[in-house]
């Protein structure tokens, strides 16, 4: 259902694992005229003068390098339609929301080595439209969160759902070879803009039939902030990007409202127990 599809979303990856730094921002050398008059690497070259592929992906490198970030994102693929709004940082704490067309939405929240998972009212009332003679079990969990730990079998999909490497599968944007500086010549640069009151470069093109328009915050080390992709699997898959460094703060729920998987009879996240 909702981690299945979202795990299905093909987004920007292998370049962005292998290239970004270390540390939460991507730094740029110094000019070249600092250096002695040595010629301008990529990176030395003004952002405006670089090449369309090269300032995208200068954008995602900071953004997969920042400690911590929100994302929020949309799709509407032929199967469901799904939003999610995910605020993870870099060690993998997490707290997300997804909601898919037909089911209804999950939250997680995921810290270390446990997680706690709830499923809204909907999601609820689909599970029990799927299963109707279970009703009185399913209602069990209406309102609960599902305790996850390390030691329990399926669990490690869960808690490792917001760790950097794992959410660099989802955000594989285009599969262009090369970085910055050697990237397939797959889209063009816009006129410099302001969108909600932050200087942007647009960006535009198409790679393997599917659409990219992204804009490219220039403050600070250049960040993608909005991003538009359409004609792949899922669809119109939007994105917004914000909250570069904020902490995720993390508030475990209340004991009263979580279970684990020996507390009932139905548990979502494993099985029916009869």
């Amino acid at each position: 259902m909702l981690l299945t599809g979202c795990a299905q979303t093909t987004l920007f990856k292998d370049q962005a694992r292998e290239s970004r730094p270390d540390d939460s921002t991507v730094v740029l050398s110094e000019t070249a005229a600092e250096r002695d008059g040595e010629p301008e690497t990529p990176q030395e070259i003004p952002l405006l003068d670089r090449p369309a592929e090269e300032i995208f992906f200068v954008g995602m490198e900071t953004a997969f390098a920042a400690e911590s970030l929100r994302i929020v994102m949309t799709s509407d693929g032929d199967e469901a339609a799904m939003d999610v709004e995910m605020h993870y940082d870099r060690s993998g704490r997490c707290v997300v929301t997804m909601t898919e067309s037909g089911y209804g939405g999950m939250e997680f929240i995921i810290v270390e080595d446990e997680a706690w998972m709830r499923l809204d009212s909907a999601f609820v009332d689909s599970l029990v439209a799927e299963d109707p003679e279970w009703e009185d079990f399913i209602r069990q969990i209406e309102g609960r969160y599902r305790h996850i730990t390390a030691d329990e079998p399926g669990a490690e999909e869960v808690l490792t759902f917001c760790q950097s490497d794992e959410f660099l599968d989802l955000m594989d944007l285009t599969d262009v070879d090369g970085g910055p500086g050697d990237v397939a010549p797959w889209a063009e640069k816009g006129e410099l803009t302001t969108h909600e009151g932050v200087e942007v470069i647009p960006i535009e093109g198409e790679e393997e039939g599917i659409s990219v328009r992204a804009l490219v915050a220039t403050e600070g080390d250049p960040y993608m902030r909005h991003l538009v992709m359409d004609g792949g699997v899922d669809g119109v898959v939007e994105m917004w990007m914000s909250d570069f460094g904020v902490p995720v703060e993390i508030e475990a729920p209340s004991p009263e409202l979580v279970y684990g998987p020996d507390d009932l009879l139905f548990d979502f996240f494993g099985e029916l127990y009869v």
